[in-house]
């Protein structure tokens, strides 16, 4: 059987290497692909609508796309809509009898990834007019959320998956650790009965803050969630309007049916949690005139009614996240599942062995207090310790689809709080070793003694103590990690960069940023009306990578059209992150200089 089963593994880690390798790499970004009227475009008559077109469906009904005149005035009617109802177009009515002149539309929308992505362009109508007195960048940039929405919406997720570790993970600790250990352990004295309704009063107070806390931040989300999409305030999106828009994109739908899978979790855990119901589960005189205490097996199927919103709440965050969006979505979103119950059984155990059981075992007499804590130890341990392993292999994966470049752990924001989750994590293993190698023996030997707790007990709560601390610092990092794109999805395919050059805007595209040839465009638009800058005499680039003391390699781009020149063949021979130092000649006194960082893989 022994053997059998090590096939069997074998076969599942040759199968789950045999996705990830085969694995493509997908954008979860939104990329735009093209927009009527074309950037730069003269039109002769007012079209009826602006029209952004993406390469995968978008979100963003919420002012994501506006027209501004050159005055900075809005002349959109606000009424964002899909165009023959199409995912990926995104598109805004303009208000009649405009005057002719020059114009500026920019969109703010959310990715399938939930993230958001914005930019713009510049059109005419009739014929150019006075130039916009702000670009699209100035304009775009004033729609975006201030610091404190963005420190609400980490808060809101960090404490929505603490509340869901804890919930789900104290459903299964009361199941799987204490009440066998109870079963295993209880007398028939009062104080066994006391001990077992003190228990479960403190886990009836644990699910309440905890189901008050999921519903609360999960309906924050939902508003918080507008607050981005629309470049506004959170309290700007508390708007019914606006909340009922988020609630038709896949992030409100998920996170407004958590608000409902927390409310009826709640409705009917609380009630069976009661000591005083006839089904609750306690030790309770035994019936047909036996001595002693005896337990209910089960709260019947009701307790059918409390899992299955704790299943949901188990999936939401993939089906809110990166999981369900980035590829390949046939691996990550089981394997987000299993990372999701994984720490939860450790979190909600953690959380339930320093809150409840220390308050159900105080009435207890010491010899008895330290056998139930010796079995209720004994049977968490296990649990613990197949947690904490498939954390870490769940992690790996999640690790390698999501950053995949070891040096991406260093250059990418994702990858930089993937390093520290994984620092934490390592941290933490101490003291789930020391739980399992000192503690646990401690006290089944302390309870065959019939001693009691002691020192062991003090020093098993400080031990306790710091891996609750570290378990839910994990959970920040982790409400940190969706705030990110995957490394992997800002590090695959051509690399692209804006900035400015002088008097010009400078837009450069390395294609395909990879180690060896590649091929560099480089546009030079007018920042204020999107047209082409036409008067550069000679465009130059050098590139040089400092680390590893190449370069700078000069070379001269190759002008391939109005604004637009190409470096065909630049040699970049090492990975890592090369400066490109491009130089703008316009005048024979006139020379603009700017240096752009680019991250070859």
């Amino acid at each position: 059987m022994t053997a059998l089963r090590q096939r069997a593994a074998a076969a599942a880690v040759a199968a789950a290497a045999a996705l990830l390798v085969g694995a493509p790499a997908a954008w979860a970004h939104a990329q735009l692909q093209s927009t009527s009227p074309t950037r730069g475009a003269v039109v002769k008559r007012e079209p009826s609508a602006v029209v952004f077109k993406f390469d995968q469906t978008v979100e963003g009904n919420f002012g994501a796309v506006r027209v501004f005149d050159s005055s900075g005035k809005r002349v959109d009617q606000g009424d964002a809509f899909h165009p023959n109802s199409t995912g990926s177009e995104l598109g805004v009515h303009l208000k009649p009898h405009l005057a002719e002149g020059t114009y500026t539309a920019t969109y703010r929308v959310i990715s399938a990834d939930g993230h958001v992505v914005s930019s713009g362009f510049v059109f005419s109508i009739g014929k150019p007019g006075t130039a916009p007195g702000q670009t699209v960048a100035q304009l775009t940039k004033g729609s975006k959320t201030g610091p404190p929405t963005e420190i609400a919406f980490g808060i809101a997720r960090g404490l929505q998956y603490a509340s869901i570790a804890v919930a789900v993970g104290a459903l299964m600790f009361m199941l799987w650790t204490w009440l066998p250990a109870l079963r295993a352990t209880g007398g028939g004295s009062p104080e066994w009965a006391g001990a077992s309704e003190a228990f479960l009063r403190r886990l009836r107070t644990v699910v309440i803050v905890v189901a008050i806390a999921g519903a609360v931040t999960a309906a924050a989300l939902v508003v918080l969630e507008g607050a981005f999409a629309g470049g506004i305030s959170g309290w700007a999106a508390l708007k019914p309007n606006i909340v009922r828009e988020v609630l038709g994109t896949r992030f409100g739908r998920s996170f407004g049916l958590g608000v409902a899978a927390w409310a009826v979790a709640a409705a009917f855990a609380i009630p069976l949690l009661s000591p005083r119901r006839e089904r609750a589960p306690v030790l309770r005189p035994a019936e047909l005139g036996a001595t002693g205490l005896a337990m209910r097996r089960g709260p019947g199927p009701v307790g059918l009614l409390v899992v299955a919103p704790l299943v949901y709440l188990v999936l939401m965050p993939a089906l809110a996240g990166h999981a369900s969006t980035q590829s390949p979505e046939a691996v990550l979103f089981p394997v987000d599942v299993i990372h999701v119950v994984a720490m939860s059984v450790w979190a909600g155990g953690l959380a339930l062995l320093l809150f409840a059981v220390p308050r159900a075992t105080r009435a207890l007499e010491p010899a008895d207090r330290t056998r139930l804590l010796g079995a209720v130890l004994g049977r968490f341990s296990p649990l613990a310790l197949a947690a904490v392993g498939a954390i870490a292999v769940t992690g790996v994966i999640q690790a390698y689809i999501y950053v995949r470049d070891p040096g991406n752990l260093i250059h990418t924001a994702f990858g930089r709080a993937v390093l520290i989750k994984s620092i934490v994590l390592l941290g933490l293993i101490p003291l789930a070793a020391y739980n399992r190698q000192r503690s646990v023996p401690l006290m089944k030997r302390l309870a065959a003694e019939g001693a009691a707790p002691g020192r062991g007990g003090l020093l098993l709560r400080r031990a306790l103590r710091g891996e609750v601390m570290l378990v839910f610092g994990i959970l920040g990092v982790t409400a940190a990690l969706v705030m990110y794109a995957p490394s992997i999805v800002a590090q695959t395919g051509p690399v692209n960069k804006t900035t400015n050059v002088g008097p010009a805007q400078l837009q450069m595209t390395v294609d395909p940023a990879k180690v060896g040839s590649n091929e560099i465009h480089l546009y030079l638009l007018n920042p204020k009306d999107g047209t082409q800058f036409t008067r550069a005499q000679e465009v130059d680039i050098a590139e040089s990578l400092p680390s590893k003391r190449i370069g700078p390699l000069n070379q001269g781009a190759s002008k391939a059209g109005p604004g637009h020149y190409i470096v065909p063949g630049a040699l970049l021979s090492v990975p890592g992150t090369w400066q490109l130092t491009v130089t703008v000649l316009v005048t024979k006194f006139d020379e603009y200089t700017t240096t752009v960082k680019v991250p070859i893989r």
